[in-house]
């Protein structure tokens, strides 16, 4: 029998990048911006700007690539990632509260979310033509690596200031650039060109009324994903209103990863050790109400020890949601929908968190920490 090769080791070397370029604009935005004296209402509209641009360039790209066999993820990275580079020089080259640094962050955002449903369409690619990729693993490297970068940028800009968060951006680019790179050398030719299909791509309005009960998950999750970006958006406001700082917050975006990873890396062997006692659709339902517990115990966290604890509920809730969603659409949606479907279940959290910096923000600066937070475990319960 030939042996199937793996390209593993390549693809999560992108994933780690991804993770921690992430880490850099979403995860410190709000540090970078109310650093440089951004209140939380406009931190949260630069947030929302930022993901709407996301959520309709990422499925506007993925339902090109469905369409046009001509197109795929290898031909956008390259030019997604050159333009990200080129923000981010300006933002360091033009530091300070402008409107030249409103827009360009909302670039940044649009343009780093954006990589990862090119990413998941890459890993769908390579798993049809005949090679293969463990996405848990390299799911769970990327939140190691998100874990070491989170805890060395809260040190640093305690250390010197938030100027380093923009350097730190560009060489997370450059390192996504040439991961890409390297993996892109590893690729089968029909996984690089996309020259194979099973069928006919649907255009997108047709295909989400085609599929109401996904159309239905999709929802639930930008409304879970509301409550989930309550908490970790502004988890800068939580640790301060906590008793921590910046450092602390760094501390705590590294155990929230860290928390993450066993779920990730081993879900797909427990996955596969029990059989069909354990779908990926019932790993779904309980995320689904993990979530809710997490969103209530970040509530009634008054002190950073609380903090530190409600994160564990982290595994069940995030990590297991993560580990599945992306094996439960492959498995559930024809391949020739697979780019539109893949970014369409990323898209959704992009919603969830749009919603919750517009209306977050709003209420940390009115309503405080503990009304906010309700809030979102109540809109998490619907």
């Amino acid at each position: 029998m030939q042996k199937v090769r793996s390209l593993t080791p390549q693809y999560s070397l992108c994933t780690a990048a991804f993770w921690m370029s992430f880490c850099v604009s979403i995860s410190y935005a709000a540090v970078y911006l109310q650093g440089l004296g951004y209140s939380n209402t406009e931190l949260g509209a630069i947030l929302a700007f930022g993901n709407v641009f996301s959520a309709v360039l990422a499925p506007l790209l993925s339902s090109l690539i469905d369409r046009r066999h001509d197109l795929s993820p290898s031909r956008f990275l390259p030019p997604i990632l050159l333009a990200q580079a080129s923000v981010l020089i300006i933002l360091m080259l033009f530091p300070g509260k402008s409107t030249l640094s409103s827009i360009c962050y909302v670039l940044y955002i649009a343009l780093s979310i954006s990589v990862n449903s090119l990413n998941l369409k890459l890993y769908v690619d390579i798993g049809h033509a005949g090679t293969n990729a463990d996405y848990g693993t390299a799911r769970g490297i990327g939140s190691f690596a998100f874990v070491l970068l989170s805890a060395l940028l809260g040190s640093a800009v305690e250390r010197y200031s938030v100027r380093v968060l923009p350097c730190a951006g560009l060489v997370m680019t450059l390192i996504q650039m040439a991961a890409f790179f390297m993996l892109k050398r590893s690729m089968p030719a029909k996984a690089v060109l996309n020259t194979e299909s099973d069928g006919v791509s649907t255009p997108l309005f047709l295909f989400l009324r085609k599929n109401p009960r996904f159309s239905i998950l999709l929802l639930g999750t930008a409304l879970i994903f509301f409550s989930h970006n309550t908490i970790v958006n502004f988890l800068i406001n939580l640790s301060i209103n906590a008793g921590g700082d910046t450092e602390t917050m760094g501390y705590l975006n590294a155990v929230m990863a860290l928390a993450e990873i066993p779920v990730i890396l081993f879900y797909g062997r427990l996955h596969r050790r029990l059989g069909g006692k354990l779908s990926h659709a019932a790993a779904l339902r309980i995320a689904f109400v993990f979530f809710t517990l997490k969103a209530l115990a970040f509530a009634a966290a008054g002190t950073v020890s609380l903090l530190y604890a409600s994160l564990l509920l982290q595994a069940p809730s995030f990590a297991l949601y993560t580990a599945a969603i992306v094996d439960y659409v492959e498995d559930s949606l024809p391949h020739e929908d697979s780019a539109k479907a893949q970014s369409l279940a990323f898209t959704m959290t992009t919603v969830g968190s749009v919603l919750a910096s517009l209306f977050s923000g709003r209420s940390y600066d009115r309503l405080g920490v503990f009304p906010t937070l309700m809030i979102g475990a109540l809109v998490c319960l619907i």
